[in-house]
């Protein structure tokens, strides 16, 4: 055997390689697929696979493309990859080296219905403690729907079928679409606004961008701000949507809304059925009750004799008013005792006798201090009248009056010739009026200067 013509398994990997690498219809490919088995290394690179329903491919990004992602790639994500196709030589296998990645349309919209419901549940927006019990027995009914879909049809039907006696009304509304999210939004007010017992916001089945109306946020919070308890039946059993868990009660389908709504009148026609057998019952046994009483009563032997009957009541009424007639005597008896005994230690411990000692002595003590107050005023007279004539004796006014008058020189009391000079000006002072001099002579113990 000829050993040249065989090649190694690295010679035709690299081969399938190069092949790979000069194909220009792999150096540039878009896929669009599910992400699967995601991972991302401590160096920043993710790995993972991309499939659909047929297929799957390994992939690969490395870190220096992964800035530029706006999102988490996570398990399950609908996306957009764009990147060449080689083979890597280790493993022998294919794979798409990603440069560029991107979240699907309906990708997109999965991931901010995911954020809402969580933001929402956050918030409380879904717990139990908000949801609106429903009437039992509803009078109204409101349903928004489209009118030309089977669903309406099965509803109406049911309703009549189940519990005739309610009033059923359909308001015509745009179920998918641009505009229908506003749609409902505005009917859901309206309906919300003529006082229905129930609001039933339903449609068929379809596709999930035919039911995403029902993920928006928007027309989540409008069900929550309702007054009116909304039952949701959207799509089929196992589609749910955000509204659903925002309404007071999630149907599968639109006819289980409809069964949920109202009660079924065969149902109801079998409780008062057996409500009246049973009232029946207890009335024959109660009747039977008091027939044996009335038979038992009719053969006691106190109502062959009727005074039976009250003539030991009557004594014993007679022997009742003795023990409270005497019972009344004794506590009367017993308080006139306790008072008199009252009047005695009052009479006995009354203050008057030393009230009136001590105004008597009050009024000794008021007399003797208007005595001492007199004497004490008369002598403080004398006193003064002393002090004044001691003042007048020496007061210089007096002085003044007897001819003498006294001289001052700048301001001072001249007692001393010596205190002035030839020329000095000074004041003398009489007793009625003043002089101003001035000295021409002074003298020294009778001399002369």
């Amino acid at each position: 055997m000829e050993n040249n013509k065989y090649l190694s398994v690295g010679a035709l990997t690299k081969y399938l390689k190069y092949k790979f690498d000069q194909d220009p219809y792999l150096t540039r490919v878009f896929l669009k697929g599910e992400l699967s088995n995601v991972k991302r290394h401590t160096s920043g690179h993710i790995f993972f696979a991309i499939k659909d329903e047929q297929s799957v491919v390994r992939a690969i990004m490395f870190s220096r493309n992964t800035g530029s992602l706006n999102f988490k790639p996570e398990e399950g994500q609908s996306v957009l990859i764009e990147g060449r196709v080689s083979v890597f030589e280790s493993s022998g296998q294919y794979q798409i080296y990603v440069e560029k990645m991107e979240m699907d349309g309906i990708g997109l919209l999965f991931e901010k219905l995911a954020q809402d419901k969580r933001q929402l549940a956050e918030k409380g927006y879904f717990d139990v403690r908000h949801k609106k019990a429903l009437p039992r027995y509803p009078r109204t009914i409101t349903i928004i729907s489209s009118e030309t879909g089977a669903a309406v049809r099965d509803m109406i039907t049911t309703l009549e079928r189940r519990y005739p006696l309610v009033s059923v009304t359909v308001i015509n509304t745009l179920m998918q679409g641009p505009k229908s999210q506003q749609a409902v939004i505005d009917n859901l007010s309206y309906a919300d606004q003529q006082q229905n017992d129930i609001i039933i916001l339903a449609r068929g089945g379809g596709s999930i961008e035919d039911l995403w109306t029902f993920n928006e946020k928007n027309v989540a919070l409008k069900i929550f701000d309702m007054s009116t308890p909304v039952i949701t039946g959207i799509g089929h059993e196992t589609d749910t949507t955000l509204v659903d868990f925002i309404a007071d009660v999630r149907a599968a389908t639109p006819t289980a809304a409809a069964e949920m709504a109202v009660p079924d009148q065969q149902d109801i026609l079998e409780r008062l059925r057996q409500s009246e057998n049973l009232v029946s019952r207890r009335i024959f046994q109660k009747l039977d009750v008091a027939r044996n009483r009335l038979d038992t009563l009719g053969t006691y032997y106190k109502l062959k004799n009727p005074e039976l009957l009250y003539d030991q009541q009557v004594e014993k009424l007679v022997n009742l008013k003795d023990s409270l007639d005497d019972g009344i005597y004794d506590v009367i008896k017993d308080s006139s005792y306790r008072l008199s005994s009252m009047k005695e230690s009052i009479k006995y411990n009354t203050p008057a006798p030393e009230i009136r000692r001590s105004t008597e002595m009050l009024m000794d003590r008021r007399n003797g201090l208007d005595r001492a107050m007199r004497i004490k005023t008369i002598d403080a007279k004398k006193m003064l009248t002393r002090m004044i004539e001691s003042l007048n004796t020496l007061s210089p006014t007096n002085v003044l009056l007897r001819g003498y008058s006294f001289t001052t020189h700048n301001g001072k009391l001249v007692k001393d010739s010596r205190q002035l000079e030839v020329g000095d000006e000074v004041h003398s002072t009489f007793a009625e009026g003043n002089i101003v001099s001035k000295v021409t002579e002074v003298n020294h113990d009778g001399s002369r200067n």
